[in-house]
């Protein structure tokens, strides 16, 4: 068997026995998720997605790894992140404090290994733009805003999980093609490791319910930004800067748009509302499973522009204007969400009621 099969093999199985061991003692220690606010689930729903699909990456990693440094700076930061969100999800902490982790976690990917964004790619058609001091706050401000971004999409079951796949399947696309084959390993390592919680997180194994909590969406993060910088920035680099947007499209333009709406409302950016593109969708009288499809969907469409304009060499100033307009629609279509669909309404209305024939 090949290896990188049988650390699919690894992952996979090691995740599944760490649902098992960690089922029954989360209920123990009240390591669960209980409805109440905003939160409309029945029952308390233990929070380990996140902590069982670390186990899974880990085990795998760690087994084949042949005393590589790179896998265990990664685990190292993937740990961090990972206690830190099971802490939130048992504490429920500060947001000052997860902000100064998950900068100390960017600063320690930047100095171990020297990842960081140095350039966005020639976006203009005169070169590359290259950052030079700025590329440290910039990777910075990306490594918080990417954890961040997938940390807000856990609204409803199945959704950070569904929009994680088409990010690391993406990625792995561009890598298996373009000469990164070790880190398109690593990301279907992850995609294998998190299917288990996705399992019991869908219904499919109905008597295992449980949630991935903040220490999986924010492990899924940081995984996702750690290998887009290797696969946009590194020497053997498989795809553009301006692609990378399009890869984690959904989250990206959601978490923005809720963060204007937030401002512009006078409120914290991080303060919690049901004004997410999931809680729109459920309000418009989609059902869960109809939300995951169709957001997992618009996910699939905007990755796969993204796969194209890459293959196709589509100008770099092309694909970041086309991002640019999508954005545009997308915050003017949530903003104004409600007076289209009341418009909507009326006109269904008016064309519903009975002629008066005269």
């Amino acid at each position: 068997m090949p290896e990188s099969l049988l650390m699919y093999f690894v992952s996979f199985i090691a995740s599944c026995l760490a649902i098992g061991i960690l089922y029954p003692l989360s209920v123990r220690i009240g390591l669960v998720d209980i409805p109440r606010g905003r939160k409309q689930h029945q029952g308390a729903v233990p929070l380990i997605g996140g902590i069982a699909t670390y186990c899974g990456l880990a085990i795998a990693m760690l087994w084949f790894a042949d005393g590589a440094i790179e896998p265990l700076y990664y685990l190292t930061c993937a740990g961090v992140i990972v206690i830190l969100g099971a802490f939130d999800d048992y504490l429920d902490l500060s947001v000052k404090l997860r902000l100064a982790v998950q900068t100390l976690i960017g600063l320690a990917m930047t100095f171990s290994l020297d990842l960081h964004l140095a350039s966005l790619g020639n976006l203009f058609g005169f070169g590359q733009v290259e950052l030079g001091p700025l590329g440290l706050p910039i990777t910075l401000l990306a490594v918080i805003a990417t954890i961040n971004a997938f940390n807000m999409t856990d609204g409803i079951d199945g959704l950070a999980g569904m929009l994680s796949l088409v990010s690391f399947s993406s990625i792995a696309i561009f890598m298996s093609l373009w000469g990164q084959q070790h880190y398109a390993v690593m990301a279907l390592v992850i995609v294998l490791a998190m299917l288990p919680y996705l399992a019991c997180n869908l219904h499919v194994i109905p008597a295992r319910r449980i949630f991935l909590g903040d220490a999986g969406s924010m492990l899924i993060g940081l995984s996702v930004i750690w290998l887009l910088i290797i696969g946009t920035q590194s020497e053997s680099a498989s795809f553009r800067p301006v692609t990378a947007l399009w890869i984690i499209a959904i989250p990206l333009m959601d978490m923005i748009a809720i963060m204007v709406r937030r401002i512009r409302k006078g409120q914290s950016p991080f303060q919690a509302d049901r004004e997410h593109l999931h809680h729109i969708s459920l309000r418009l009288g989609l059902s869960s499973r109809e939300s995951l499809a169709l957001i997992t969907a618009l996910a699939c469409i905007f990755a796969c522009f993204g796969i194209i304009g890459e293959y196709l060499l589509i100008p770099e100033g092309v694909m970041l204007t086309l991002f640019l307009l999508l954005f545009a629609g997308y915050l003017y279509l949530l903003q104004h969400i409600w007076r289209i669909i009341s418009h909507i309404r009326r006109k269904r209305l008016q064309h519903s009621r009975p002629k008066v024939v005269k």
